[in-house]
């Protein structure tokens, strides 16, 4: 180890010593410079290209390529309202995955740098540039996303700013995902959010990717709700979930995703006590995941339900109006219980 080091230490010196002189005497040059830069690029596999900046394209014309044609109209199905009539289609309990909601769900569109553009998903397919928005995502990137004004602190050193939250992801950094599993989709768009976020950049706007729970462990994000004084609330407490890092922001309604393709449920078995997946028509039943019993992101877009906390839904124990019309906490955490026996 002593000889290795030492060994390592010579050759350093002997490199640093010829920097110091190139540095006292500009005229002399390194005729091998050239000839040792190709041999290194060609070991490590890095392109012997000099970096370009992206060239400006059509984001319609990069959606399409990105999506590979698919059905345009896939993309602009909403989301079901959960009410009594509908609720019945969470039965399944461990089928499905909750997001909390905090404004409209769009898609944007990285084309490079600060080229970055939303679309509504509502026809005719028009994509408008981000303005008013300091952000810089790679090129080929394509997400699920709501702009959530984020809110830190109460009274009037409040400070507020507008966040874009990762609700799910298509196509990151030119790879496509659509076909993994939702968990994935998560994860994956975690990992690419932590390689592009500048937190040492308090005057870039945050992007986030939001917090995912399981529908059974609905009661972990009732926790996380509190009533507090926003600037614009004239002193009157508003709902408003805390996530991550002490951040709020005042809630819309939650998500629920249906992560499991038909004809594929899961279900908690007594005996084992552990989770499986059955096929509905086979009876087929598996604890590992079949490959198509993960549902896309074109399924997952399409089936989910928006439990909307409008006036008269009450999530939070100091509410008290009551719309028996609308679903409230009390009633949607009987019927996962009813529906969940592990």
């Amino acid at each position: 180890m002593v000889n290795f080091n030492e060994s390592l230490c010579a050759v350093q010196i002997k490199a640093l010593a010829k920097i110091h002189a190139y540095v006292l005497d500009p005229t002399l040059s390194e005729p091998r410079q050239a000839d040792i830069r190709k041999e290194c690029l060609k070991v490590w596999g890095v392109p012997d290209k000099a970096r370009v900046a992206p060239a400006s394209s059509d984001p319609k014309s990069k959606f399409h390529e990105l999506v590979k044609n698919s059905d345009v109209e896939s993309f602009q199905c909403k989301q079901s309202p959960l009410n009594s009539s509908t609720l019945e289609k969470l039965r399944h309990i461990l089928d499905h995955r909750c997001i909390v909601g905090g404004g409209e769900q769009i898609f944007l569109l990285a084309l490079g740098k600060s080229q970055i553009y939303t679309w509504d998903g509502k026809m005719p397919l028009r994509w408008r540039k981000l303005e008013n928005f300091k952000l810089e995502l790679p090129r080929d990137t394509l997400l699920s996303v709501e702009i959530v004004q984020e809110l830190k602190g109460e009274g009037k050193a409040q400070r507020r700013i507008n966040a874009v939250h990762v609700m799910d992801a298509l196509v990151l950094n030119g790879t496509d995902v659509r076909d993994k599993h939702f968990n994935q989709r998560i994860q994956m768009a975690e990992k690419f959010v932590k390689a592009v976020a500048k937190p040492s950049r308090p005057d870039m706007n945050p992007i986030r990717v939001k917090e995912v729970y399981r529908l059974e462990e609905l009661e972990k994000i009732f926790v996380r709700l509190e009533m507090k004084v926003t600037k614009s609330s004239g002193g009157v407490p508003r709902l408003s979930y805390t996530g991550r890092d002490d951040r709020h922001f005042l809630p819309t309604g939650l998500y629920i995703i249906k992560t499991v393709s038909e004809p594929w449920t899961m279900a908690y078995s007594k005996n084992s006590m552990k989770k499986f997946f059955f096929n509905k028509l086979t009876k087929e039943s598996t604890y590992d995941m079949p490959p198509n019993a993960a549902a896309p992101f074109h399924v997952c877009h399409a089936e989910r339900f928006f439990w909307a906390w409008v006036d008269g839904v009450i999530v939070h124990d100091s509410q008290t109006r009551m719309d028996p019309e609308k679903l409230s906490k009390d009633y949607i955490m009987s019927f996962v219980q009813q529906n969940y026996q592990p």
